[in-house]
């Protein structure tokens, strides 16, 4: 099964034992919870990583206790918002355990990333335009899905309907059109554009005085 949410935050502590280095680690789950996929394949930022979303019957605090007596507290763990994030490295392995509250038990993510793959010099957003002023922080590629896919997060300083304009007129001259009746308003803008075989979806959120734009590409 193959599912996709939220990603966890990359944390590292050294891990012993899981596996050898060229060999993805499978870290064990705590009773009572079960595990699905994210995708066979994500480029996370430039860094090969494998993904899993759970569900615990344990609590997080459970969860989290688990993980420390299964890497013998060679962990750091740091909170992220209401979650914990317990992190540890193998080899040449980043792996981080998310986990939440979530009704009588607890859910969350597994991530691992392989470090030793990492480009020197990546570049988030490549390819694609963005106002002046733009931070990219998230770029994500789902390579071998059936339907390849990449997903592009970035804020600045711009206003929902002044980014609508500024990617309307780029996107129009790098040969993209309009998919349908485009919806923008002062809480944010949602335009849907194609070009060949490729889709694209862009959302500009209002966040605390900036925008945030996610751009989710089909065939990029």
């Amino acid at each position: 099964m193959c599912i996709r949410r939220g990603l966890p935050l990359l944390a590292a502590a050294l891990l012993p034992g899981i596996a050898g280095a060229g060999t993805w680690p499978q870290p064990d789950l705590p009773a009572g919870t079960d595990a699905a996929d994210v995708s066979r394949h994500i480029v996370f930022n430039g860094l090969d990583m494998h993904a899993r979303v759970f569900t615990s019957s344990q609590s997080q605090a459970e969860v989290v206790a688990f993980y420390r007596k299964l890497w013998n507290g060679r962990v750091v763990v740091n909170p992220m918002g209401a979650a914990q994030v317990v992190g540890h490295m193998e080899g040449d392995y980043y792996v981080t355990v998310q986990v939440s509250a979530s009704g009588r038990g607890s859910k969350g993510n597994i991530g691992i990333v392989d470090v030793a793959t990492a480009p020197k010099h990546f570049e988030r957003g490549k390819g694609l335009p963005r106002p002046m002023g733009s931070t990219v922080f998230n770029d994500i590629a789902y390579p071998d899905d059936p339907t390849p896919a990449r997903t592009v997060a970035m804020r600045n300083r711009l206003s929902p309907r002044q980014n609508e304009a500024f990617f309307r007129e780029r996107l129009g001259a790098d040969g993209w059109k309009p998919a349908d009746a485009n919806r923008c308003a002062d809480d944010g803008c949602v335009l849907r554009y194609e070009r060949g075989d490729s889709r694209m979806t862009l959302v500009m959120s209002p966040l605390d005085g900036q925008s945030q734009v996610t751009i989710n590409l089909l065939n990029p």
